[in-house]
C-alpha cells in the first residue's frame, strides 16, 4: 500500500512475505522522516522484524505490517489472521538462561517504549510504539 498523509500524520502498510529484508528496507524508508536516532530506529526495526518473523514461524500466515507516525510517536502493528497469540502478558519476564526460544517478545518489550498484544475478530496484533522525544 502506498504511504498516506493526513496533516502531520503518515501511514503505510505492506504484507509480511518471506523476504524480511525487503520488509526491513521499507520500514527504514518510512522511519527516516521520524528522526528517532540511529539506535532507536535500529531497535524498532529489529523489534518489527522479530514480530513479523513470529507471524511467519508460529501463525503460518504472511500477515500485515501497518506503520503510523505522528508528531509524538511511531507505531507499528504486526497483524496475523491466525490469532494464535492471545497471552497479553507474553514476554514480560526474561526467558530462563539457556532457553532456545521465548526471547522475541521479551526483546521487543526491552527495545520499544510500549508493546501491546491485542486479539480482535480472530486476529492477533502486536502493537509496538516508539516515542519521538
Amino acid at each position: 500500500m502506498a504511504e498516506t498523509t493526513r496533516g502531520e500524520a503518515r501511514r503505510t502498510s505492506f504484507p509480511i512475505g518471506d523476504d524480511l529484508s525487503e520488509m526491513r528496507r521499507r520500514t527504514r524508508e518510512f522511519l527516516a522522516a521520524a528522526a528517532l536516532g540511529e539506535l532507536r530506529e535500529t531497535n524498532f526495526v529489529l523489534a518489527i522484524s522479530e514480530a513479523a518473523n513470529n507471524v511467519l514461524d508460529h501463525a503460518g500466515t504472511e500477515g500485515l505490517v501497518v506503520l503510523r507516525c505522528d508528531a509524538e510517536r511511531v507505531v507499528a502493528e504486526i497483524i496475523d489472521e491466525a490469532g494464535l497469540l492471545t497471552d497479553t502478558g507474553a514476554g514480560r519476564v526474561q526467558p530462563p538462561i539457556g532457553s532456545r526460544r521465548g526471547y522475541g517478545l521479551w526483546l521487543m518489550r526491552e527495545m520499544c517504549d510500549s508493546v501491546e498484544i491485542l486479539t480482535e475478530r480472530g486476529a492477533s496484533t502486536v502493537r509496538l510504539t516508539m516515542l519521538r522525544s
